[in-house]
């Protein structure tokens, strides 16, 4: 093929850089069905009209297995065009688009995996608005969800479409143990007090306790923690609020966001709700390594709540177990969905990328992607059953159905305030009593920034 790939690729940890990694071990498929609902691969002319030139692409996917799925994604549409993709992977991209745009030197594409300086360039005027492709916007208003078309829309003007989604909001379990000892997962539409219920129920039950938890992640100790903690300032103080985090609108010390951390600190803390026993011995155990009591033979713990990413962990350590028998999910209570994704924007309306753009939104390329493992598309069309596993399948219908999603929200701050939220989680599990110190501390560290 005539993609052109070139790899920066200085790694540091990101924790959403490690559930991309951790999803593509999963088996490819053999589904060819699907399609993008007519849409051209070259986004206005069918048959493609003559040979295109070059899209330069700036993303973070710089090994294998992500970078050949990539390829061959684009792949047919390069074949039909005769365009060819010059694709640059690096994690360090958001400071290579930085400079490069303030240097009047932008790519054609950029595809990262955060939207804080995509809003930046649109609000700017640096990107092109996806209604100056023939084609494009429509294709997104009529296949994507609307939370992410919100996403993408700033200022009115639609300039983003997001792809190789993932969820946080789902809580692992054994269903075998679970139907054994008649436990009921929760279901749509559930609360905090739900979990909790539960959680009280398969403790006072004696077998095993209620929850596996791990926070050490090397440079990203405490990860795990903060994922609890976005999901519940999401689902109980709200959209607003989540928001205002970000942007530094709302103050960590707001009553609400504490009453998140005093939630997580309920599941972590209470006597008997761990497999891990105490605070110390939470902070030191490896978040993969928490992941596995729920499916251990016996199983040691009943549930454990990680991103869906943990589904690679599991198959990695218990190959033998089946995706949807052996382990499960069920959504976090509350029904909305914290995660990640990749945004795809553009810096011009050239013939070649808005041709590129409308190839690379369709379900037809995307679905590619899908079959061969390790991505969750976001476009309705990509049928469900290209998806390699149950765990997969269900991941990807969580992230279409979702009423309201949310970024990760440590990765959407960044820099120092996440360094300081994730020394606050296991400062918090350490001394409770040091959680009003520690939400000034990140207060301090997000007014530094």
């Amino acid at each position: 093929m005539s993609i052109r790939s070139r790899v920066r690729f200085p790694f540091a940890f990101l924790c959403l850089a490690a559930s991309l990694a951790v999803l593509v071990g999963a088996a490819c498929g053999d589904d060819d069905g699907g399609g993008d609902g007519g849409g051209t691969p070259t986004g206005g002319s069918p048959g493609g009209g003559g040979d295109l030139g070059d899209v330069e692409v700036l993303g973070i996917w710089g090994g294998d297995p992500e970078l050949p799925s990539f390829e061959a994604t684009v792949a047919p549409w390069e074949q039909e065009t005769g365009g060819s993709v010059n694709f640059t992977g690096t994690r360090d991209i958001t400071s290579i688009l930085t400079t490069r745009v303030s240097g009047g030197d932008p790519p054609d594409v950029a595809i990262p995996a955060e939207i804080g300086l995509f809003k930046q360039f649109a609000s700017e005027g640096e990107l092109t608005p996806l209604s100056d492709c023939p084609g494009l916007e429509q294709k997104i208003r009529d296949e994507y969800p609307q939370s992410f078309i919100d996403l993408g829309t700033v200022d009115g003007e639609l300039y983003g479409f997001f792809m190789k989604a993932d969820t946080k909001a789902t809580v692992f379990y054994n269903p075998a143990f679970f139907t054994e000892n008649g436990y009921e997962p929760l279901a749509d539409p559930s609360t905090f007090d739900d979990l909790i219920a539960l959680s009280d129920e398969i403790k006072n039950g004696g077998v095993v306790p209620p929850w596996s938890m791990g926070m050490e992640a090397g440079a990203g100790s405490g990860f795990p923690g903060s994922d609890w903690i976005q999901q519940l300032v999401l689902n109980d103080a709200g959209e607003d609020v989540y928001d205002g985090l970000i942007d530094g609108t709302v103050p960590w010390t707001d009553p609400q966001v504490k009453a998140a951390w005093e939630n997580f600190g309920q599941i972590a803390l209470t006597d008997g709700y761990t497999v891990q026993g105490s605070a110390e011995v939470i902070n030191a155990t490896n978040f993969q390594d928490a992941v596995f009591p729920p499916f251990q033979t016996p199983p040691t713990a009943a549930m454990v709540y990680l991103g869906a990413f943990a589904g690679g962990f599991i198959t990695e350590q218990f190959p033998d177990a089946v995706a949807g028998e052996d382990f499960d999910f069920f959504g976090f209570p509350g029904g909305k969905v914290t995660g990640g994704a990749n945004i795809v924007y553009a810096f011009n309306n050239d013939e070649t990328t808005c041709s590129f753009l409308n190839a690379l939104a369709g379900a037809e390329a995307q679905q590619i992607w899908v079959e061969r493992g390790g991505f969750t598309s976001l476009n309705s069309n990509v049928d469900l059953s290209a998806y390699p596993d149950e765990i997969a399948r269900k991941a990807a219908q969580q992230l279409l159905e979702a009423e309201v999603f949310r970024f990760d929200l440590d990765d959407a701050i960044g820099g120092a305030t996440q360094t300081a939220i994730f020394s606050g989680v296991t400062g918090y599990l350490q001394d409770p009593g040091s959680l009003d110190s520690i939400l000034q501390q990140i207060d301090a560290a997000q007014g530094g920034q």
